[in-house]
């Protein structure tokens, strides 16, 4: 390749030194031509400008894009980061009544408590779905490595619902059905899980995993809110 450069320029320069330089080509015989000279100078300058007028109009939508989007996440992950709670709240009174035991309640307030636990799973679900639509935008936009930052407070919440879905199995199951001892060893590990984090005395707001989990995603999005501004 250095050798045909080589080559090709020894040729140029045999070709342009044997032509004939005229100065009479740069004399300007009218004054016609020279407002022709102009009008085409004036148009090169023109395509020039606007060549550089869309590239700023391109890098500016760019930005706002990015910050529309941003703000799209840091919403979302904000609601889902209180979905994480509202779960934990949720696992948390499953595995403390799972050791007081079901008599452990007057009849029929057990039941009131799993219907609105039950609506706030289905809020969870819905919020999780919003959640995981911008996420897979984001995805699109900013790549996998912004994305993965959340899939660990997802992996949470989700087991912290698993543990919810099982005590509602367990509550509702006839105490002689032979998967009793199955749903009840499920509970018991998740309430290890609870004792092991030290979260058996804590209530979700004393809990700074969750602002953890999402700090690094955090930051990211206060940079591009702040770039993109």
């Amino acid at each position: 390749m250095v050798w045909g450069g080589c080559v090709l320029l020894f040729c140029a320069g045999v070709i342009w030194g044997g032509g004939r330089f005229d100065l009479a080509f740069f004399k300007i015989a009218n004054i016609h031509d020279l407002f022709e000279i102009f009008s085409s100078a004036a148009t090169v300058a023109a395509v020039f400008l606007a060549f550089i007028g869309v590239n700023a109009w391109r890098q500016q939508l760019g930005a706002q894009s990015d910050h529309a989007l941003a703000q799209r996440v840091a919403i979302a992950a904000l609601k889902y980061k209180e979905v994480s709670r509202s779960a934990y709240n949720d696992a948390h009174f499953a595995v403390t009544q799972f050791r007081y035991g079901l008599n452990s309640v007057p009849e029929g307030i057990l039941d009131r408590f799993i219907i609105n636990m039950e609506s706030r799973l289905q809020k969870g679900q819905d919020s999780k779905a919003e959640f995981l639509a911008v996420l897979l935008e984001s995805r699109a936009i900013w790549g996998l490595e912004f994305s993965s930052k959340y899939d660990e407070l997802i992996g949470i919440t989700e087991g912290l619902y698993g543990c919810v879905r099982m005590f509602f199995k367990w509550a509702r199951l006839d105490p002689n059905d032979e998967l009793t001892e199955a749903y009840e060893a499920s509970l018991q590990k998740h309430y290890d899980y609870f004792d092991e984090q030290g979260w058996l005395l804590l209530s979700a707001a004393q809990v700074p995993k969750f602002d953890e989990l999402t700090q690094s995603a955090d930051e990211d999005l206060r940079e591009k809110l702040l770039k993109s501004s």
